[in-house]
C-alpha cells in the first residue's frame, strides 16, 4: 500500500525555506521555481494540519510542529543521501576531491602525520584544505563549499550538525628564555597572568569572549594586550619577545621539550575548549571526507591523550 503522507520533496522544500530564510534562495539552493517551493511547503503544512513556519519580523521562525518537523526531517533526508551514496560507492574505488577545514590550532599539529597516513591508504583520494577561524569554516561547510570542518565547539548555525572530537587544556605560553619560577609542564593559576603582556584573539575569536569573561570574573588586570588572530604568528612572538599568550595545547605539541617556549597548563579555574567536527545536516559527504574526517579525529584524540599524561595538574609548583 502507498503512504499517502509526507513527500521527500516537500520535506526538502521545508528544511530548505528555513535555512535560507527565503523561498527565492531556497528555490536556487533546490535548483527549482520560488511557486514550486511555496507549493511544497504549503502541502505540507496541509498534510499535516498544521502551520510549520511563521513570519516574524521579516524572519521565517518554527512554530513548535515545525521544530519536530525540522529536526526530525534533517535526519530522514541525511539518511536518504548516504543510503543511495553507499550503494552509488560500492560500485567503485575511495577517489574524488575532499574539501575540508580546520582551524590553525589542529593544522600545525594534526595534520602532517594524518595526511601522510591518509594518503598512504588511499592515494587515489586529491585533498583540498582551507584553514580559517571558525566562523568562516562553519559558514563555507553550510554553502556547500567544504565537506566537513574541525572547529571549536560552539552555537552551531541552522543546517550544521556537529560531532564532538576532543576536549583540549589552554596553556599559558612564554619564551624559555623568559625568567620564571614555573618549571615546563607544571600548572599555574589563571591568577599567574595579572600584569602580564598577553598575546589575545580578536573579538572575531569566539576564544577571546571567553577569555575576557574570564578575566572580568576572577578580577585579573592584565599589563598590555596585543590583538592577533595569526596563531604561528602568536608563537613566534611569544618565542622571541616577553609577550605571553593563552593557546590550546594541541598548537603546542611540537614545543613540549620546552626548549624555544615554555609551556603551562592554566588551572584555577582551568580553561577547556572543545573541538567538534561540523558537516551539512542534509547533505550525506562523500565516502573519501568521511575517511579523511576518522583519520583527523583519531590523530587529534591521540594527540590530546599524550598531553593528558604530560601534565602535572597535581602538584604544580608555584
Amino acid at each position: 500500500m502507498a503512504y499517502p503522507g509526507i513527500k521527500v520533496r516537500a520535506l526538502q522544500a521545508f528544511v530548505a525555506v528555513y535555512e535560507e530564510q527565503s523561498f527565492s534562495r531556497a528555490a536556487e539552493r533546490e535548483n527549482t521555481t520560488q511557486s514550486g517551493m511555496s507549493t511544497q511547503v504549503k502541502g505540507l503544512e496541509l498534510t499535516l494540519g498544521t502551520p510549520l513556519l511563521i513570519r516574524e519580523r521579516k524572519k521565517f521562525m518554527l512554530t513548535p510542529e515545525g521544530e519536530v518537523i525540522y529536526r526530525e526531517a534533517q535526519g530522514i533526508l541525511r539518511s536518504l543521501m548516504a543510503t543511495e551514496q553507499a550503494v552509488r560507492e560500492m560500485q567503485g574505488s575511495v577517489g574524488g576531491v575532499v574539501r575540508f577545514g580546520m582551524i590553525p590550532s589542529l593544522t600545525r599539529s594534526v595534520l602532517i602525520p594524518a595526511l601522510a597516513q591518509f594518503k598512504d591508504e588511499f592515494p587515489n583520494v586529491e585533498l583540498s584544505l582551507l584553514e580559517e577561524y571558525s566562523y568562516s569554516l562553519m559558514r563555507r561547510v553550510l554553502d556547500g563549499e567544504l565537506d566537513f570542518a574541525v572547529v571549536p565547539s560552539t552555537e552551531l548555525p541552522a543546517g550544521l550538525t556537529g560531532k564532538f572530537v576532543g576536549r583540549d587544556r589552554e596553556m599559558l605560553i612564554s619564551s624559555a628564555a623568559r625568567p620564571s619560577k614555573t618549571a615546563h609542564l607544571k600548572a599555574v593559576p589563571l591568577s599567574a597572568l595579572s600584569g602580564a603582556r598577553l598575546i589575545v584573539p580578536s573579538r572575531l575569536n569566539v576564544r577571546r569572549n571567553h577569555f575576557d569573561m574570564l578575566f572580568n570574573n576572577h578580577g585579573i588586570k592584565l599589563g598590555e594586550t596585543l590583538e592577533m588572530d595569526g596563531m604561528l604568528a602568536t608563537l613566534e612572538m611569544v618565542a622571541a619577545t616577553d609577550w605571553v599568550a593563552i593557546l590550546p595545547s594541541a598548537i603546542c605539541y611540537s614545543d613540549k621539550d620546552g626548549s624555544i617556549r615554555r609551556l603551562n597548563p592554566i588551572e584555577d579555574p582551568p580553561i577547556s575548549l572543545d573541538y567538534v567536527l561540523v558537516e551539512k545536516a542534509q547533505a550525506a559527504p562523500p565516502r573519501a571526507a568521511r575517511l579523511l574526517a576518522n583519520c583527523l579525529t583519531h590523530h587529534i584524540t591521540d594527540i590530546l591523550a599524550d598531553w593528558s599524561d604530560k601534565f602535572d595538574i597535581e602538584n604544580p609548583e608555584r
